[in-house]
């Protein structure tokens, strides 16, 4: 089983900055993923998700969706923090309902 002890130390407090849930799954495949909400006025709309994947090399994929829209990128464990958060402010500026 893939270890992502050390995508949790920089994915967890990045998601906790933003407010946001990380949902982890540790059985087949492992992947952390997370749901991103933005404020539309008074209340909150998704903007799509996003989740991670480890290579065996020790690299990540990093994905974001909504319906409209698929980015990905594949990121070493020190850029992870920087991707995560420009997926994002890509996401959170591009969304769903527009």
């Amino acid at each position: 089983m893939t270890d992502y002890a050390d995508i949790d130390m920089i994915l967890k407090p990045w998601a906790e900055k933003h407010e946001l849930h990380v949902y982890v799954r540790d059985r087949f495949p492992p992947l952390r993923s997370l749901i991103i909400y933005y404020w539309r006025g008074k209340h909150h709309e998704s903007a799509g998700h996003m989740w991670l994947e480890k290579q065996e090399d020790g690299r990540v994929n990093l994905h974001g969706a909504s319906p409209q829209w698929h980015l990905e990128k594949t990121v070493t464990i020190p850029e992870l923090e920087t991707a995560l958060e420009d997926m994002f402010q890509s996401m959170i500026n591009k969304p769903v309902w527009d």
